[in-house]
């Protein structure tokens, strides 16, 4: 999340910088670092928890088949 938070603040400041548009460029690019920034967490929370009940789910056949 820090990441993609920091790539989106350097790009924004370096086209508020080139484009003269300060400091919109970097607010807007920042606000996009940091949406990535959480997608990314969001993704892999749903990624373990996915897992998780798979390893779940197969405990409970080898239970059941003892």
């Amino acid at each position: 999340m820090v990441a993609s938070s920091f790539i989106g603040l350097f790009i924004g400041y370096y086209l508020d910088k080139w484009l003269g548009t300060s400091p919109w460029m970097t607010l807007i690019w920042l606000v996009i670092g940091i949406i990535s920034g959480f997608r990314n967490i969001f993704i892999l929370t749903r990624r373990a928890v996915r897992e998780l009940e798979q390893d779940e789910a197969q405990d409970q056949k080898t239970d059941e088949s003892d």
